[in-house]
């Protein structure tokens, strides 16, 4: 049976007047929040056909996330018969009152129904990740998932392996092993590669903590040092010489270039954070390398070619932490060419928009990439009005997944650029349509970042433009109800960069009857044989008021529900009265209220509570789960917290059972659920090597929690060993210091360690 752990059709309802008045709505609140997680958990229920569930999947609230006028977002990871399930999440949207269904989304594109068995072992498909990478440095516990990113879900071990490539880059790459087969059948990377006295925008302003540290007191998580990792300090907070080697200088261009990043979010796009849920996270300079990328908890940034300037210019961090945005909305990096080519696009995009937002006269905005920096002496490297002036595509083809990723941003760019400014702005460079259709006139950068994220919002894997231009038209119809401006914009531009009309895409009519459903209140809360009320309120959003019936989907047992009057008219309001019985389910009920009108339906939904409201509660989990690391290294991973229940309630992280050698600290220690926080493993050279479960608790105000993370330690100095490696007799490895010759051909696993299996290893 389909299961809710907490709490594809479209029921499109318009936001309220009230939201539509104002660019950026309050945060949600917890009735709005409470809502939400009702009317997801209902629709989800209601759509489980169209979201291809079969009756072992189970959907797990991850992450809630607020958008451009209070819209609200909520991600569902979904699990077939308990394992994880790579491109089965479920996106649900809803308006800022948590009431109103937006739009349910999943990548997924076949139900499933396999075999849960491996026929391949996780040792094995060990050996095959980590041949992906040329150096590598650490290889997580595989983890068994099913993939359902293609047309054909297949039973798989994710292994992320940890290292750096043939041209000594760093990379996180996550590696899908077919449980019964051993080939790869995908991978991504958590690494995403950018451009390869403020020294670009002059002397500057920036928040840094008042202990001159650049730590950001406000922004949690934006900090700026070292390759090391630790913010830079000093006795004074006059920092940087203005100097396009100094790193000081470096790093005040970076936090410069983050907080006004942060700022744009949250003043134009209404969202929190990079992460959604106000988590930032570090940059570092001094990277010995023509580059600047980033690796999934951090950007780094490094020199152009001549060694004359840092990467830190407004758009090259922008860019990278933009990586960040993309990382953090539904559906994660992605794997392939293409979604990879719209990631790199993401990043040039959130570059342009924090040039815009910052309009500052030494580095005003434009839609060229990396200009600043000089990255190897021939200017920009990208051109978002014209891809083409750098040889790299102004069109979609069937060629972009197969094409460079950098590259591959060219048509998405091109895009963002017609929806902005059209093909002849006043005062910026002309563009040209690769259709060769009419004019357009763009509706403004900032208009464009609200369609771009609220895009983002609802994206899934796998990540095409195809179902980018879906997601975008869908979001320009609700966040401009009432006319076809906007939307047309958005589609006259995807239809300027070739990509084509889809089946099933939105569609907007000029002065067709439409109408918005709000109710006041939401939700409500009665004991058992009671009854309550709330106003169901319709507006007017285009054309002429129509006829309207009002009904009720299933009610609970015992529960019975009337509108006074049932049939109104477009722009007046009815009283919905819900009587319960004694015999009425205690708990959260939603209850869905369908407006049928003469041309068109909007839907919302009641949130019923009968008996005793729900406590404060939220989920803890831990991502990855596991990490290999040798004696005197670190590893880092990311605890999460999600509202479940109630209100945000303060969290107190700490940590238990952690072995001798090894210790635990969190980045921050504090946090209120619905934030992230950075959790380090460091060990000393003198850790006994073992694999050890090390419990991550959570003390909130009103609810504990606790999760495992399982850290394998290999030997320190003198070890060549490795766990998931191929050993054949005879073969010699040192461990601690000490020699082994190998006596049974095998592949090593964690425990396996030379001197814990003499039948394995002798020493020498």
């Amino acid at each position: 049976m389909l299961a809710l752990a907490l709490t594809t059709s479209s029921l499109v309802g318009a936001t309220s007047a009230t939201a539509q008045a104002s660019q950026v709505a309050d945060p949600p609140s917890p009735d709005d929040r409470r809502n939400a997680i009702a009317t997801a958990h209902s629709a989800i229920l209601a759509d489980s056909a169209a979201l291809l569930a079969s009756e072992q999947d189970t959907f797990t609230l991850t992450s809630t996330v607020g958008g451009v006028r209070g819209l609200q977002y909520l991600t569902y990871a979904r699990t077939y018969a308990g394992l994880p399930v790579y491109g089965g999440d479920v996106v649900v949207a809803t308006d800022a009152s948590g009431a109103v269904v937006d739009n349910v989304a999943t990548g997924q594109r076949t139900k499933i129904g396999i075999s849960t068995k491996a026929k391949v072992t996780a040792a094995a498909a060990g050996v095959t990740a980590r041949a992906k990478v040329a150096r590598v440095e650490t290889v997580a516990t595989p983890v068994l998932s099913v993939h359902a990113a293609t047309t054909t879900p297949r039973l798989a071990w994710e292994v992320l392996v940890t290292g750096a490539t043939a041209t000594g880059h760093e990379t996180k790459l996550h590696v899908y092993v077919d449980a019964l087969t051993g080939k790869v059948i995908d991978s991504w990377d958590e690494v995403r590669d950018g451009t390869g006295n403020s020294y670009y925008v002059g002397t500057v302003t920036i928040d840094t903590s008042p202990s001159y540290t650049m730590r950001d007191p406000r922004r949690s998580g934006v900090a700026c040092g070292g390759q090391n990792g630790s913010p830079y300090t000093k006795t004074t907070d006059t920092w940087g010489n203005g100097s396009g080697t100094n790193l000081e200088t470096a790093c005040v261009d970076a936090l410069y270039a983050a907080q006004r990043e942060w700022d744009m979010l949250s003043a134009w796009l209404g969202r929190s954070g990079i992460n959604g849920q106000g988590g930032g996270y570090p940059a570092r300079v001094g990277l010995a390398d023509v580059n600047a990328y980033w690796n999934g908890q951090y950007g780094s940034f490094g020199h152009n070619s001549a060694n004359s300037q840092q990467l830190t210019s407004m758009d090259v961090v922008g860019h990278e932490f933009g990586h960040g945005i993309f990382q953090f909305t539904s559906g994660g990096s992605g794997s392939g060419n293409e979604a990879g080519g719209m990631n790199e696009s993401t990043g040039d995009i959130f570059g342009a928009l924090t040039e815009a937002y910052a309009n500052n006269p030494n580095d005003p905005p434009d839609y060229l990439v990396g200009e600043e920096v000089n990255l190897s002496g021939s200017g920009p490297i990208r051109n978002m009005y014209n891809p083409g002036a750098l040889s790299h595509p102004n069109c979609y083809s069937t060629a972009i997944p197969n094409t460079e990723v950098h590259a591959a941003a060219g048509p998405q760019n091109h895009w963002f650029y017609l929806v902005a400014e059209g093909t002849n702005p006043s005062g910026k460079p002309a563009s040209t349509r690769c259709d060769n259709g009419a004019a357009i006139t763009g509706i403004g950068i900032r208009k464009a970042g609200e369609v771009f994220m609220s895009t983002l919002n609802s994206k899934t894997q796998p990540w095409t433009h195809a179902k980018a231009r879906v997601a975008s038209l869908q979001a320009a119809k609700t966040l401009y109800p009432g006319s076809c401006t906007e939307f047309n914009v958005v589609k006259n531009a995807w239809d300027g960069v070739s990509v084509r009309a889809q089946s099933g895409e939105p569609t907007c009519t000029q002065g067709s009857n439409d109408f918005s459903v709000t109710l006041n209140p939401a939700s409500g809360s009665v004991t058992p044989g009671q009854s309550t009320t709330t106003t169901v309120s319709t507006t007017v959003t285009s054309g002429s008021a129509q006829s309207i019936t009002l009904r009720t989907g299933t009610l609970p047992a015992g529960v019975t529900a009337s509108f006074s009057p049932a049939t109104i008219t477009a722009g007046q309001s009815s009283t919905l009265t819900i009587n319960t019985s004694a015999s009425s389910p205690q708990g959260g009920n939603p209850i869905a209220i369908t407006a049928d009108g003469a041309d068109v339906d909007r839907q919302a939904t009641y949130n019923l509570q009968i008996g005793q409201s729900s406590p404060n509660d939220y989920a803890f989990a831990v991502t990855p789960s596991s990490a290999s690391v040798q004696a005197g290294q670190s590893a880092s991973a990311t605890v999460n917290t999600q509202v479940t229940a109630g209100q945000a309630q303060s969290i107190a992280l700490s940590a238990s059972n952690v072995p001798s050698g090894v210790t635990v600290s969190f980045s921050p220690s504090t946090i209120t659920a619905g934030q992230s926080s950075t959790v380090t493993f460091a060990t000393t050279s003198g850790v006994t090597p073992s694999t050890y479960t090390i419990s991550l608790n959570a003390d909130g105000a009103s609810a504990d929690h606790s999760t495992s993370f399982s850290l394998t330690v290999g030997g320190g100095q003198g070890t060549t060993w490795q766990t998931y490696t191929a050993y054949t007799a005879g073969q010699t490895v040192t461990y601690q210091g000490t020699s082994y010759r190998c006596l049974q051909s095998h592949t090593s696993l964690p425990g396996w360690e030379p001197p814990n299996v003499p039948a394995l290893w002798q020493p020498v």
